[in-house]
């Protein structure tokens, strides 16, 4: 480990950049460097969403980057215009000498500090594929679990695993074992039928629509919905972790809970 205590914004940027590869995603927002201040990184904070608490917590914590999952403002579909609550987050950022980073579809697909594998890790499933091509690479993850589980047993782990939320969804419809899950955080719902293909008995993802748990009744399969927040907390606080492991520059996952 390099116990440097600070290092360029710049090569920080690279050292992101080589390791999440945005470049392989067709994602619905910029990824990388967003918003420039300072020259310097000392110390970084990682969450999932951009809010003004997050970035209060940053400040407080004499934080000089932050990176979220979620780089609200900056979204395809938006103006990105600097009025308004944009402008007060900017103005905060740029006055404080605190630069902004935003990794979407590379921190939900990334095979190591990624939001899914976190999640495989973390149930106790090895992942054997992938699935769901955004661009040129994968963002969900196709698991398999070593001995199979029943499904209650599935349940009662994604209970525990996902806080206070827990699962919000649980929808047991398939198999009395479980052998293949198929995981995608946040939104990912719209991989079901390509999982499906893939011949998963479960999957799990943060947030489903009305129609869905139709499908997995009358499809046979089991579907757990945990919260778009709660499943992607575990990207962001993975990359504080390989942060800190690898360039040596302290660096603090900070949970600013989210309902939904």
């Amino acid at each position: 480990m390099n116990h440097q205590n600070s290092l360029d914004l710049s090569a920080f940027d690279q050292w992101l950049r080589n390791l999440l590869k945005p470049e392989l995603f067709k994602d619905y927002c910029p990824n990388g460097l967003i918003v420039e201040s300072g020259a310097k990184v000392h110390r970084v904070v990682c969450g999932v969403s951009l809010s003004m608490e997050l970035i209060h917590e940053a400040i407080e914590s004499k934080a000089d980057a932050i990176i979220v999952h979620h780089p609200h403002g900056f979204w395809n579909n938006q103006p990105k215009l600097p009025v308004g609550m944009m402008a007060k987050k900017i103005r905060s950022l740029l006055s404080e000498g605190v630069s902004l980073w935003g990794f979407h579809l590379p921190l939900d697909g990334h095979p190591e500090v990624g939001n899914n594998v976190g999640i495989a890790r973390a149930l106790g499933a090895e992942p054997y594929g992938s699935f769901m091509r955004e661009g040129q690479a994968d963002v969900g993850l196709l698991c398999r679990f070593a001995p199979s589980m029943e499904p209650k047993d599935l349940q009662q782990k994604a209970t525990a695993l996902f806080g206070n939320a827990g699962v919000i969804h649980a929808l047991m419809f398939g198999p009395q074992r479980i052998e293949t899950i198929a995981i995608c955080s946040g939104g990912g719902a719209s991989g079901i039928d390509e999982a499906l293909k893939c011949g998963v008995q479960a999957y799990l993802t943060g947030e489903i629509k009305e129609s869905h748990p139709i499908q997995a009744r009358e499809e046979g399969f089991h579907l757990l919905a945990c919260g778009h927040y709660a499943t992607e907390m575990f990207g962001p606080r993975l990359l504080a972790e390989r942060i800190t492991q690898d360039l040596g520059i302290p660096a603090d996952f900070v949970d600013v809970p989210n309902p939904i």
